[in-house]
């Protein structure tokens, strides 16, 4: 281990001395990341150190030890189960193939370089990285000409790896421009349990350099696991559109006549490449009569629309540049009552949203989470128009992580917005009480996800009294909530259809609000008690719990010391259909109870028993051999 520290330490000594060279040689130059400076979602609370995404800042702490650390950056959710319950968030049908990102981070580092390799080191269940992306922090923060930028350097899969840190520095595009913060996207999908970063390390140059390979030369190695460049994905729909407009106008290329815009806007097609502005511009061109449609002038319109229908927002536009007809049916409202701008964040700005408000008046479905980024591409104002014209059909909204949120959007929502049901503000972090006070307007709202937000008590109860149709509701780490045996009391007087409650970290709650919820709300369907201290076993709390609600699939008692064999029992005679079930933590469970659990509910698909510490690992690797249908989690450190 001393070894390892001495060898990090010789390794970046270059990187402590350089200085900016004002030469035109490149010199390669190396800094860990500075601070963290915007994520979407972390294991660990917001007033600890541990397992929050801020351990990303500065140098390694656990490298090259493996396994569950709480000095790690470690994300809210893995693995498939969270998106197979009644909670999870609904699928968008045009979401582009490639886009796969849960989470992410952004880092800054305290010197503008061109990137040339990222080390993204991993010390527990790696592989979950799937973009790397790098912002052009000189391009300003003009609202109106959005030109903030940002370049993948890099993009792939989610990997199953060995059980073992490591650097991960897979192979980067070239660099347009200097930056000194860089963003990881990942989807941790095909993890085991949680994936735990360490830090992260940029090497660049402080001047453009033709030939990267030979500077990273410079570079001392680790053991590195390389990846090849990602080919870029081009969705097989507008491909098969691109075909269909080439062949049709065969002819007239033949014939020596020029489709001007066609093959200037449907060729070698790129995600990244289009900008906001050529996604939605409404350019007029000139159609030459002579070439006509091809064969689509003798399809059907529906036909037509059903075709269009399997392209991204992107390749929509892009469509719609072929011909006349093409852009009379990529411009039909129809076209445009889901829409799924996530994957886009990049391009989405004030100009974008105008551009599509004439293509949007049957809206019911939107997805806007991380757009507007941090640095002000997106106003309140520009979205407030929007809803206005197309917000009085918008039944499902989500914003997470989006800064442009704030007390005035709440306000507009709630005045143009009478049908929405499905609202997600988390990590809205510009969200106050005061703001949130305007969702008492919404009467109809089942879907209400809060994760992070800075609600207080007041407000949320407001919200509750006037939601009497609320299914599912998130309050995970809200940490300005001071009593939610009180927040639990009116959700049982007022909320007796609730299905899904998230109440990650409440440190408040007790028995008193969890007796109220199990007596007076049994639909339940999932309910997460994770890190909620005050919650004890011996008050009965937990048998009362799974008594009255026989519904239960995913229950999380995640770190609650007290959780016992009579708990354990209760869960198996009552909970036939349970699917989930944390108990991580707990040192007053047996191995009978434990196994009379796994025994009792044959859909149990994830039981998580780390750190309970008479679960021993031998008997835990028999009991996946027996319920092979069961992931049985039970974490380690190396």
């Amino acid at each position: 281990m001393a070894d390892n520290a001495l060898n990090r330490d010789s390794f970046h000594k270059i990187t402590e001395t350089n200085k900016p060279d004002t030469t035109s040689k490149a010199v390669l130059v190396s800094r860990f990341s500075k601070e963290v400076t915007d994520f979407s979602s972390q294991y660990g609370s917001e007033t600890s150190i541990s397992y929050t995404v801020s351990n990303l800042a500065g140098r390694s702490n656990i490298f090259p030890a493996y396994g569950d650390f709480t000095q790690a950056a470690v994300f809210r959710t893995y693995g498939p189960w969270w998106k197979n319950v009644t909670s999870s968030p609904r699928k968008f049908k045009r979401t582009p193939p490639n886009f796969i990102s849960e989470d992410y981070v952004e880092l800054s580092f305290d010197l503008d370089v061109y990137p040339c390799k990222i080390e993204v080191w991993e010390t527990y269940n790696p592989g979950s990285v799937v973009r790397i992306l790098a912002c052009d922090t000189a391009s300003g923060t003009d609202v109106d000409d959005g030109r903030v930028r940002w370049q993948v350097l890099w993009e792939g899969k989610p990997e199953q790896c060995p059980d073992k840190s490591r650097i991960f520095s897979p192979t980067l595009r070239e660099p347009l421009f200097k930056t000194s913060l860089i963003r990881l996207e990942l989807c941790s999908t095909l993890c085991h349990y949680y994936t735990e970063l360490d830090c992260v390390c940029m090497y660049g140059t402080l001047n453009p350099c033709s030939d990267m390979q030979s500077i990273l030369k410079q570079a001392p190695s680790f053991e590195v696991k390389d990846c090849s460049d990602a080919d870029e994905i081009v969705s097989q729909t507008m491909k098969y559109i691109n075909t269909l407009s080439v062949s049709s106008h065969q002819e007239s290329l033949d014939e020596n006549k020029d489709p001007g815009h066609l093959s200037r806007e449907t060729t070698d097609v790129k995600q990244e490449e289009v900008t906001p502005t050529e996604v939605t511009s409404d350019e007029k061109f000139e159609e030459d009569p002579e070439m006509g449609n091809g064969y689509f002038d003798d399809l059907p319109d529906e036909v037509i629309q059903l075709i269009l229908s399997y392209l991204d927002v992107p390749a929509l536009c892009v469509a719609s540049r072929t011909c006349m007809l093409m852009k009379k049916h990529c411009y039909d409202s129809l076209q445009y009552t889901e829409l799924n701008l996530q994957p886009h964040w990049t391009q989405i700005n004030n100009h974008t949203l105008d551009c599509l408000k004439s293509r949007c008046h049957h809206l019911q479905q939107l997805n806007l989470s991380w757009c507007g980024g941090n640095r002000g591409i997106m106003q309140s104002m520009t979205f407030g128009k929007f809803m206005e014209e197309c917000g009085s059909e918008l039944s499902c909204l989500y914003l997470a992580n989006c800064k442009f949120v704030d007390s005035e959007v709440l306000r507009l929502l709630s005045e143009y917005c009478p049908k929405l049901a499905d609202l997600d503000l988390q990590s809205c972090m510009g969200l106050d009480g005061i703001g949130l006070i305007h969702l008492t307007k919404l009467k109809g709202l089942k879907r209400l996800n809060l994760y992070r937000t800075h609600v207080d008590i007041h407000s949320l109860i407001a919200i509750i009294r006037t939601s009497p149709h609320l299914e599912c509701l998130n309050l995970g780490s809200c940490s300005r909530i001071n009593n939610f045996d009180e927040v639990a009391i009116e959700l049982s007087k007022h909320c007796k259809k609730l299905k899904s409650l998230d109440l990650w970290r409440s440190r408040t709650i007790t028995d008193v609000g969890l007796r109220a919820l199990a007596y007076n709300c049994p639909d339940l369907e999932e309910l997460d008690l994770g890190w909620c201290p005050e919650l004890r076993s011996g008050s009965c709390c937990y048998l009362d719990l799974v008594d009255k609600c026989h519904k239960i699939k995913k229950l999380y008692l995640t770190a609650n010391r007290t959780v016992c064999d009579d708990d354990l029992n209760a869960i198996a005679s009552n909970c036939p259909d349970l699917e989930q079930l944390d108990i991580l933590g707990t040192r007053q469970v047996s191995e009978e109870s434990v196994l009379r659990v796994l025994q009792s509910c044959p859909r149990m698909i994830m039981f998580d028993v780390s750190f309970c510490f008479s679960i021993e690992h031998e008997v835990v690797n028999e009991w996946s051999r027996i319920f092979p249908n069961c992931s049985i989690k039970k974490s380690f450190q190396q």
